[in-house]
Order: C-alpha cells, then structure tokens, then sequence
C-alpha cells in the first residue's frame, strides 16, 4: 500500500537527483585547487545527495513485504545525514575565509569537523539497535543523546565563527566570500530547526509524534518540514552560492613574464 511517507521519499528523490549534476558542474567551473578550492563544500553536498538518495530508495523498497525491514536502514541514514550538512556549514566558512588575508585559519574548523566523526560514530552506533529493536535500548539512548550534544556543541561553536567570517568580509570587495558568509549565516535558523527536531526526538519517547519510525500522519509531516525541508533549502543554497560564484582565475608569474614586460619578443 502507497503510503503518505513513501511519497515523502518520492519527494526526497525529486529534491536531490537534480543537486548531483549541479555538484559536478560546481566541480568544472571551479576546480579544486587551492586556495579558492570548493571541496570542503562539494564533499559534505555529495555525502547530503548520496545519503538522502540512498535513505528515500531504501525506503520505497521497503514496500515489498519481504523489504519491510530496510525501514530502519533507511531510518538510521537519516539519522547519519545530520553530520554532512553541519560539515556544509562548516565547509562554506572554510571557503568563505579561504582567500582572506587575515582570514580565519582552517585549523579552527578542523576540531569542528572531527566534533562532526564523533557524533556521527555515537549516533550511528547507537541508532542500529535502537531502531532495529535491539536489546540495549538504554544504551544506545545514551550514545544518541551523547552524540546529539556534540552536534548542538559543533554548531554553536560554528555559528560563532559564522558572525565573526561575516564581519572580516563586510565591505572589504570580498563579494563571493561575503555570499558564502551570508549563505553559512542564513542557514544557521534552518539547521536550528532540524537539531531541535532530532534532539527532541530522543527526549519523548517511541510513542512521540517525533519518532522517525513513526507512521502518524502528524509525525511523518513534522519530520518532512523540520528536517528534509530544512536540509534541503541549506543544501540547495549552497549549491546555488556554487553555480553563482565568480569563477577566480589565478595566474602565475614567472621569469619569462617579467621579460615581456620589459618588451623583449616571446
């Protein structure tokens, strides 16, 4: 039977088959060298697109009565998803502060991105027995909940380095870092939205409307605007700051240039 969360995945599917051509032009347009690389941007969308791609086919499966339980696979990518798009946020301050003479350094995102494994291990771990009826249901709480934390840690500690990327780039003729900027700030009440749904989720109980396991028509609506809405719209804007940014060509000096200049022939 069609149900109203199969057409969700249906939705999810519509949503994020179109970002991968989008991410491989992003790739052709700009590259991935350094400094003005793209990677810590492009990366986390592919991990986004794969995830939720892989999440909503698992679950269109699991129609047939012989796959009802890739419902939980498909419950714990879910789950797996929030890290990629808090390493997005992080990724667009990266390349918003890339170019930046006296920019942020990378090594102050790279204690959030290693916050970002950690959580994911703990939510992981814990969510392959809590959603598939194992026997430490206790335990595996825990290591959510832990893992949550972390998250909620992570992204506080990036919406601070998100404010102070946005004021090292205000009017200073940074106009493609000062887009990313904005787009990393904006998408800070977005991915409010979506931690509070997760960390909820593990505050109330399997009977909550907030379960991702549910069939309630209220909790499968609630999940599909706090969460695959949210992540979409960051995901999406990211790839349009992408699409949209200048291309930056860097040139090279050598000895040979220094000799045109002085008028000798080539």
């Amino acid at each position: 039977m069609f149900t109203l969360k199969d057409t969700i995945y249906l939705i999810e599917l519509a949503f994020y088959v179109p970002i991968i051509p989008a991410i491989i032009f992003v790739i052709l347009l700009h590259g991935v060298k350094k400094p003005h690389t793209w990677r810590p941007v492009i990366i986390p969308l592919i991990l986004i697109a794969g995830l939720r791609i892989a999440g909503a086919t698992l679950g269109l499966r699991s129609l047939s009565p012989d796959k009802s339980d890739l419902v939980s696979t498909a419950t714990i990518l879910d789950t797996i998803g929030l890290a990629p798009v808090v390493c997005l946020i992080i990724g667009l301050l990266i390349r918003a502060n890339a170019p930046l003479y006296r920019g942020l350094s990378l090594w102050a995102f790279i204690p959030l991105q290693v916050l970002v494994v950690a959580s994911t291990i703990m939510t992981a771990y814990g969510g392959k027995d809590l959603y598939t009826g194992g026997k430490n249901v206790q335990r595996d709480l825990i290591l959510m909940r832990v893992g949550i934390f972390l998250f909620i840690s992570t992204f506080a500690i990036a919406v601070v380095l998100a404010v102070i990327t946005v004021l090292k780039v205000n009017g200073k003729g940074y106009r493609t870092e000062w887009a990313i900027a904005v787009c990393a700030l904006l998408s800070v009440p977005l991915m409010a939205v979506r931690l509070s749904f997760s960390t909820a989720s593990l505050f109330t109980g399997q009977d909550s409307v907030l379960n991702p396991l549910t069939n309630n028509d209220t909790g499968v609506w609630l999940h599909f605007f706090m969460v695959i809405i949210m992540e979409y719209i960051i995901s999406f804007s990211a790839t349009t700051a992408g699409l949209t940014a200048r291309r930056v060509v860097t040139y090279r000096y050598t000895e040979k240039d220094d000799l045109l200049q002085e008028g000798e022939e080539p």
